[in-house]
């Protein structure tokens, strides 16, 4: 006989912003229909922030973070976890157990406009190559410095 035991869970999900300019709505509905075909109950899910990355996931400088709270069985926590690995949507995500759902997680989430993304997906140029300078050069400068 299995024993049910329902948890509060958090997931931080860092979205590609190449699908979130496609939509916001019709992505974030998606992500969530990954928790729900489990048996997840949704308590709040809201966009958290779009954020310049501190270094280049899948060729992206930005993301699109979605913060959300959930209350599953324990037993589907596995399945959610590997539904998530394999979307291509996810630059990565974080889930973990929650005691508490925070107030701020209930408001209203703010309006977002897709298009106003900074399109800072390019690949940054590789620097100028560091040119040597002539011997003479190092000579002048090593005595002035020693003066």
């Amino acid at each position: 006989m299995k024993v049910q035991r329902t948890r509060t869970y958090e997931c931080m999900c860092l979205l590609d912003n190449r699908e979130v300019r496609k939509g916001w709505q019709p992505l974030k509905d998606a992500i969530t229909a990954q928790f729900t075909k489990h048996g997840a109950k949704i308590l709040s899910s809201r966009r958290w922030d779009e954020r310049r990355l501190a270094y280049p996931m899948s060729g992206q400088h930005r993301g699109t973070y979605l913060l959300i709270y959930f209350a599953v069985d324990t037993q589907a926590v596995a399945a959610i976890r590997r539904d998530l690995q394999f979307n291509e949507s996810l630059l990565r995500w974080l889930l973990v157990d929650c005691a508490e759902v925070p107030q701020a997680a209930y408001e209203p989430e703010a309006d977002f406009d897709v298009n106003a993304i900074p399109a800072d997906d390019a690949p940054t140029p590789e620097p100028e190559p560091v040119v040597a300078a002539e011997p003479e050069a190092e000579a002048v400068a090593e005595t002035k410095t020693e003066a």
